[in-house]
């Protein structure tokens, strides 16, 4: 009995103590409650619609009248070859862009990291900043502006050297090479602050002791700096892994929309692009749900195999 009313007082001091923590940062919740309902509204409650991949879903009979087909939608996907070339394209596409693109935000963050606190630093950090809060469409625009074949600057420059135009918007082979190009253009400030964040937080005596034993700025480096955002790194590198199938990385469903062209559709068709030419140009919403939930399913894998090798071979992952 008095082990009993010791675990319930323990209990009760524990779920006080949580209420009194709650009470004082009561403002602090306030704020959360809207990210918190965008992510339950847009997030959670369309996992529902899961269901209609495997349904005949009609819009007249809903969810309740749309008779169950099985997996009848996901041996129709396996089966094209549209499905597979979007595959090809989406692995290509991702698989470079976090090859090239994940290591350049590292260095950058380094770079301004080592520069003294200036006018030119904080100029620099702002115009690498800038390119994230441009639209796609406007983007996108300059690309095809920048890349015109009679008009463009680049074939410009390449007809004062003696060569011949190139039409990059109209050949398939060039896409891969400019939607990689442009998609780190845009985020590599942005995605650098978490990095810079993660430099910050390094003890600035460790750097005052390397200083006295004599250490140079290479050494600095691969002693100190480099070990002291690896835990960033490999977190972020899981998170990165997660993006290889699907449009939540640099190279973002609003950037394939935007520059590819009926020209480019062999080399500019990734997944993405692919449920939403079947989902809501072409109407078919079951067929296009069964893509989307197998994209989500392997995008889900390769994040818990991305984080089970971090803690075995690091010690530490994401979860």
């Amino acid at each position: 009995m008095r082990k009993s009313s010791v675990r319930r007082n323990a209990v009760a001091g524990q779920q006080n103590s949580l209420s009194r923590r709650i009470y004082r940062n009561r403002v602090m919740y306030l704020f959360m409650l809207p990210a918190l309902a965008s992510v339950i509204i847009f997030s959670y409650v369309p996992m529902f619609g899961v269901i209609m991949a495997f349904q005949d879903f009609s819009i007249l009979n809903g969810y309740l009248g749309s008779p169950f087909v099985g997996l009848k939608h996901f041996q129709r996907f396996i089966a094209r070859p549209e499905f597979w070339l979007a595959l090809k394209n989406t692995l290509g596409i991702n698989g470079l862009s976090i090859l090239i693109g994940f290591p350049l935000p590292i260095i950058f963050a380094i770079i301004i990291f080592t520069l003294k606190d200036s006018l030119f630093k904080r100029i620099s950090q702002t115009i690498s900043y800038l390119p994230h809060f441009v639209s796609w469409v406007v983007v996108s625009g300059l690309v095809y502006r920048i890349l015109d074949v009679n008009t463009g600057v680049v074939n410009n420059i390449l007809r004062s050297f003696g060569g011949d135009p190139v039409p990059f918007m109209r050949e398939p082979n060039y896409f891969w090479a400019i939607i990689i190009t442009t998609a780190i253009w845009k985020q590599l400030g942005w995605n650098s602050i978490i990095f810079l964040a993660a430099l910050s937080g390094i003890d600035a005596e460790q750097y005052e002791a390397a200083i006295v034993d004599g250490a140079n700025g290479r050494q600095k480096l691969i002693h100190i700096t480099i070990p002291g955002i690896m835990p960033t790194v490999g977190l972020m590198l899981i998170f990165t892994i997660g993006t290889l199938v699907n449009a939540n990385g640099n190279v973002s469903f609003d950037a394939v929309f935007n520059l590819r062209n009926p020209l480019l559709s062999t080399t500019a068709n990734t997944i993405d692009y692919y449920v939403y030419a079947q989902g809501i140009a072409s109407g078919n919403l079951s067929f296009s749900a069964s893509v989307g939930l197998t994209q989500s399913i392997v995008a889900l894998g390769l994040v818990l195999t991305s984080n089970m090798i971090s803690r075995k071979a690091q010690g530490y992952g994401a979860f």
